[in-house]
């Protein structure tokens, strides 16, 4: 349904201009900046169809009961409030934080590699409070390189909701490998979405 992918793309790619904090009238041609939004604004695309894709499948399904006989209309339509609400609503919402915070963090590794001559250290900073998850709670000082593969697996967003950064300094002591602390995130998270100018994982549900 053309018209939904495109209520779908509209609502993420206003979240991720917000995250980015920039106005997309203002990008430089073939600036890193302008790259990076180009391969983000490409994969918010893919994700609004094939999330329009799996809505309409839910919907097909949700005509025939159990044995594959037609339902009532009423049934149908009980049905399909359900599926509707959770798509355009429930689900939305969380995929619009998720836009915001992935936006952000693909500015963010633009200006990483930017600066990484004059500032070549990367610290991950989790907000601590009775929030905070038990996946980023234990990385909260975490300092490396910044082309150290610890960022592959754990640059931020980690998780749903995730309120952790990475601040970029000039020096610091690294973290000895042996004491980075081994925490498991949801598969989905597990790659540098900045990285790969990306805010949907191919691995998104």
């Amino acid at each position: 349904n053309e018209e939904l992918i495109r209520h779908y793309a509209g609502n993420l790619w206003s979240g991720v201009l917000e995250g980015y904090g920039i106005n997309e009238a203002d990008v430089v041609f073939d600036s890193p900046d302008y790259n990076m939004l180009q391969s983000i604004k490409q994969n918010v695309w893919q994700f609004s169809t094939a999330k329009n894709y799996a809505q309409m499948r839910e919907l097909s399904d949700a005509l025939l009961d159990e044995e594959g006989n037609l339902v009532s209309f009423e049934v149908f339509k009980q049905r399909a409030a359900v599926i509707t609400d959770k798509y355009m609503k429930q689900w939305l919402r969380t995929e619009y934080d998720l836009a915001v915070a992935g936006g952000q963090m693909a500015g963010k590794w633009v200006e990483i590699q930017k600066n990484r001559d004059t500032l070549p250290m990367l610290r991950f900073e989790a907000v601590l409070d009775g929030r905070t998850t038990e996946i980023c709670r234990p990385l909260h000082g975490v300092t490396l390189p910044v082309d150290h593969p610890f960022w592959n697996r754990f640059y931020p967003p980690n998780h749903f909701n995730c309120r952790s950064t990475v601040r970029q300094l000039a020096t610091g002591l690294a973290t000895d490998d042996t004491k980075i602390p081994g925490v498991e995130i949801p598969e989905m998270f597990r790659t540098n979405l900045g990285k790969q100018g990306l805010v949907f994982p191919e691995t998104h549900p």
